[in-house]
């Protein structure tokens, strides 16, 4: 009797096992199918995007070459990108990825051009996708892949869920760069979170990108360092001040980027480097404050308030704080005023006249400036070496 017991219900235990669901297959809750086994790459044991490359390929928005290899370090055509993107839309949209064939007199991608430039509705056709992302004249840089990601995100109608905060990035201020982060497709080449959207990107790098999208499980949290110009690269306090001009205290806060990026892009001495950040700062930073001063111009308060929000929207920014994004969207706004204060005195000379004292402004402005002893004391050698190596000379 025991023994029949413990049979029907060691029978009933398997019946219920055998009814429940089996484990998700691989793929199932992939936001880009599973289309094909990838392959036997020749040349990525062992490599780092080897797992990525793995899942791209089996969605199908890559492929290898027909040696057999991956080619994970290979650059990446207009060509290339506009196929994975053409491939990418269909798969979201219901299809399989597959492409039409190209016409005997057609190029291998045109199909994908053509697909491509219909989904997302591109501004100006075909031929201002051709124009924007040439097909072979050169390789693609990282913020031309993610542009034209984002806007096929976007013509799929794909909202990702955000699982970092990433508001700001030292090297850029893209909505979609700072999107991608905050889903964790994009995860940043430094403990900043910079983007370094100039630099070439390779296959294995895109491979990277899209095996996160495709596949939530492989998406990234993140958060970034704080990156601060006057602190990391200077080494002073934001409050220091480093120069008088007209009479008014410069501070790090507001002069620090000038001063970097002027020895970034100098290729003389550091001290001509310095004297060019000064006379950036009295011609393109300060005239307007101070010509608007002299004409006892104001910003109105709905114009203070744009300014101090683009300075909390932008803080961050090279590194810069709020104070200095306020102060250049001042500027901004003074100049506009300014232009249309002379245009109205005379329409016919007043654009003219405008740059006339404007230019007469700078040059008073930079016949007074002063150093302080602060700023005289840094080393400039240090300064351009760590420079160089932030994100102000990747944006």
């Amino acid at each position: 009797m025991v023994k029949r017991r413990f049979s029907a219900l060691f029978l009933t235990l398997t019946l219920l096992l055998c009814t429940l669901p089996a484990a998700a297959a691989e793929g199932d809750n992939w936001l880009v199918p599973k289309v094909q086994e990838a392959p036997a790459f020749t040349d990525m044991a062992g490599v780092w995007c080897e797992d990525a490359v793995q899942t791209v390929c089996q969605t199908g928005l890559m492929q290898g070459r027909s040696d057999g290899s991956f080619n994970p370090s290979g650059a990446l055509t207009g060509a290339h990108i506009v196929t994975i993107c053409a491939r990418l839309y269909d798969l979201l949209t219901g299809g399989d990825g597959t492409l039409q064939e190209p016409a005997a007199d057609q190029a291998w991608y045109d199909p994908a051009y053509e697909s491509l430039a219909e989904a997302l509705d591109y501004a100006g056709g075909l031929d201002a996708l051709r124009i924007n992302i040439h097909p072979d004249k050169y390789s693609i840089r990282r913020w031309q892949f993610v542009e034209l990601l984002d806007q096929t995100l976007t013509a799929a109608d794909v909202t990702l869920p955000a699982i970092n905060q990433i508001t700001v990035l030292p090297d850029t201020t893209d909505t979609a760069v700072l999107k991608l982060c905050s889903a964790g497709i994009l995860t940043g080449s430094d403990q900043y979170g910079s983007f370094r959207g100039n630099e070439s990107l390779s296959r294995g790098q895109a491979a990277a990108i899209l095996a996160r999208l495709a596949d939530p499980a492989q998406r990234q949290t993140f958060t970034p360092e704080p990156f601060d110009l006057c602190a990391d690269v200077l080494g002073v306090d934001g409050a220091t001040v480093l120069l008088t001009v007209g009479g008014e205290s410069v501070t790090a806060e507001l002069f620090a980027y000038n001063l970097c990026d002027a020895l970034c892009r100098g290729d003389g001495s550091t001290q001509a480097a310095l004297e060019d950040a000064i006379r950036n700062w009295c011609f393109y930073d300060a005239p307007f404050q101070f010509l608007a001063e002299d004409l006892s111009m104001r910003l109105t308060a709905e114009e203070q308030a744009e300014a101090a929000q683009a300075g909390q929207n932008n803080a961050g920014y090279w590194g810069m704080g709020a104070a200095y994004w306020q102060y250049k969207q001042s500027g901004v706004l003074l100049n506009g005023n300014l232009r249309m204060l002379y245009w109205e005195k005379d329409w016919k000379t007043g654009e003219a006249a405008y740059h006339q004292e404007l230019e007469a402004v700078s040059e008073a402005l930079l016949e007074s400036a002063e150093p302080t002893a602060a700023l005289t004391s840094l080393n400039l050698e240090a300064i351009k070496a760590k420079s160089e190596n932030s994100p102000i000379c990747w944006s």
